[in-house]
Formats: C-alpha cells, sequence, structure tokens
C-alpha cells in the first residue's frame, strides 16, 4: 500500500502558519528578555545571567527567520523588523546618532574627561604620556592603576600633567588638583568588595569642578559560582548582588556630598539596564547615552562586549560628544566625552 504524498498546497500552508508561529513568538521573546534585562537584573539572579551574556545571540533568529518570511510570507518582515528594533535599542543597547554628530558639527569643548581602567593587561608606562597627549583629555581618571601611572609620573610631569595616585585610583590632569578626599573603603573591604570611591578637586579655568572616580565591586564572583555550579551558584550569585548593590549605594551617599559643578566617572562594573545602576544612578546624565552612538562597549571578553565604564553628569553639564577610545590591548576601552557647563557658577 502506497501512502499519498501531502498535496504541495497543504504543505506550503504547514510551513507558513509554522513561520508565523515562530515570527510572533521571537516578537515576544525580544519583549520578554527587554523587560527581563530592564526591570529584574540585579533584583533576580536569573535576570542577572541574562544582563551579562552576549547579547548577539537573540539576534541569531533572524538569520533564520528573515530568510524564510522573504520566500513565505513578506508581510512578516514588518513583525521582525519591529522585533529586531527591540533587540537593537533595548537588548543590545545600540544609541543611535545625535543630530549633531550625523550633521558632523563641532563644538569646542569646556571641558574633555577621560576614564579608564588599565588593569586588565600588561601596560608600558612608557606610552602612557604620549597616548594622553594624542587623546588630549583635560582630566583623566584610571582605575587598577597605581603602579603604571606611578612609572609614567616623570613622564606625565615632564609634559605638563598633575598626578595623584592612592587607594587603587588615579588622575592625571591638566588643570590644578586642588584636593583629594577618599571614601574609607574598610568597611568595603571587608565584604570582599573594591572600594575605591575618590572626589578631586579640580582648578579648571572656569570653575572648580568635582570629579569622582569610582571603581565598583564586579559581576564576576557571581557569574563564575553559577557557571561552575549550576543552581548551587545560586547564593553566591545573590550575595554578590547584594554586595554590589550597597557599595553602590554608599558611593551614591559619597557623590550626594559633593558640591556642583560633579562629575562621576570610572568603572561601575554594570551596564545601565541594571537595576542597581538605575536605583542608584539614574539621576545623573550618562554622557554615553546622551551624546554618543553605537554599543559602546568598554569591556571586552572573548565572547562579547558590554558597556560597564560610564561617565555621568550632575546638573549644568550639556553633553556635546562621548565616544570609546581605541583599543590598546586591554580587556577594558577608554571612554571619552567633551563638556561645556551651561550651569549658574
Amino acid at each position: 500500500m502506497t501512502l499519498a504524498k501531502p498535496a504541495p498546497a497543504a504543505t506550503k500552508a504547514g510551513s507558513t502558519r509554522g513561520l508565523s508561529t515562530l515570527v510572533w513568538l521571537y516578537g515576544l521573546a525580544m519583549v520578554g528578555v527587554a523587560l527581563l534585562m530592564q526591570r529584574l537584573s540585579d533584583v533576580w539572579w536569573p535576570a542577572t545571567l541574562v544582563l551579562f551574556a552576549p547579547r548577539w545571540i537573540w539576534a541569531l533568529p533572524l538569520l533564520v527567520l528573515v530568510p524564510w518570511a522573504l520566500w513565505r510570507r513578506r508581510r512578516l518582515l514588518w513583525v521582525l523588523m519591529a522585533s529586531a528594533a527591540i533587540w537593537l535599542l533595548a537588548v543590545a543597547g545600540f544609541v543611535p546618532p545625535t543630530m549633531a554628530a550625523l550633521s558632523g558639527a563641532r563644538v569646542q569643548p569646556e571641558l574633555r574627561v577621560l576614564t579608564y581602567n588599565i588593569g586588565g593587561g600588561v601596560v608600558d608606562p612608557g606610552r602612557i604620556a604620549a597616548w594622553l597627549d594624542s587623546l588630549a583629555p583635560d582630566v583623566a581618571v584610571f582605575q587598577e592603576c597605581s603602579a603604571a601611572i606611578e612609572a609614567a609620573r616623570p613622564a606625565l610631569a615632564q609634559r605638563g600633567w598633575q598626578v595623584e595616585v592612592q587607594y587603587g585610583s588615579c588622575m592625571a590632569s591638566r588643570h590644578r588638583i586642588r584636593k583629594v578626599e577618599a571614601r574609607d573603603p574598610k568597611e568595603i573591604h571587608k565584604m570582599g568588595g573594591s572600594g575605591v570611591i575618590v572626589r578631586y578637586e579640580v582648578q579648571t579655568p572656569g570653575r572648580v569642578v568635582n570629579v569622582i572616580n569610582l571603581h565598583l565591586e564586579t559581576v564576576r564572583e557571581g557569574l563564575d559560582a553559577v557557571l561552575h555550579h549550576g543552581l548551587n551558584g545560586a547564593p553566591a550569585m545573590e550575595t554578590n548582588i547584594d554586595q554590589r548593590e550597597l557599595e553602590s549605594v554608599l558611593a551614591r551617599a559619597f557623590a550626594t556630598q559633593a558640591s556642583s559643578p560633579l562629575i562621576v566617572a570610572g568603572d561601575f562594573n554594570m551596564p545601565v539596564e541594571s537595576a542597581i545602576y538605575r536605583a542608584n544612578w539614574s539621576g545623573f546624565t550618562n554622557a554615553f547615552s546622551c551624546a554618543g552612538w553605537g554599543f559602546g562597549a568598554t569591556k571586552a571578553t572573548g565572547w562579547h562586549g558590554i558597556r560597564i565604564d560610564h561617565v555621568l553628569l550632575g546638573p549644568g553639564w550639556t553633553c556635546l560628544g562621548a565616544s570609546v577610545g581605541p583599543d590598546l590591548g586591554l580587556d577594558h576601552r577608554p571612554m571619552m566625552v567633551d563638556l561645556s557647563w551651561q550651569g549658574t557658577q
């Protein structure tokens, strides 16, 4: 007995129904991932895994669904375009360029600020002074920097930089550093945290500017616990979330004590979608979110990049531009922002 082959029309209809189902499920999945990252990351540990995981993996279904829709049902391309936009903007964190960036307009900044974690690799101290001169910041803050910046201090001083190094925090400034105040890190160190929270008072030509350099605790230990021990590592992840939240609260309280004009920069070890970031730092203007464009990854891993280094602006600052600097072979890349003061002081 020979089984009848399915009619071509029936096969095509079934394929189209399957395509429609997958397309709509993908769209719903992108909405769900975006909400998970925006609302529950650094609150619920599985959402934190999603936050720090490679974000490009969520775009992979498009490689199959788009050609399939072109072949079977092109009207579904509108759904896929909307899903791709959600992935690009709400999941992958792409920042669209501003009109000023598109027009190529250039405005002379009043202050250029650079932040850079230089601890993830071997830094040649002999290159630091020339590298800084090429990027031309007025103020540069570094994290995991003490040995390299100390070694580079003579060359920096010879080129007119004023240098301060303490508590794993470093500053090189073209302007006079009037005062340095570090928050005592002992209680944070007892918890195993980073504790780098340092305020610099810098005398620029127009005004005194307060710059706070941060290096907050990393999520790495929590991620490693879950990746190596599965569900048994969840308590370690939850402890890590609590620790990072407390450290951020302490850093935010320290920043609140500083007078305006205020800039907070450094390695926050969290992207802007983090609930910890939103609870403590959303009151500041994020320079890259405001005036950068692209993904802005400042930390590279073997699988992906993520923007965890930030320059945040207190009231009165206007951000003219923000960019991620060149790859110098370290696991972080520098963040640079150009600023203009529009405040009352």
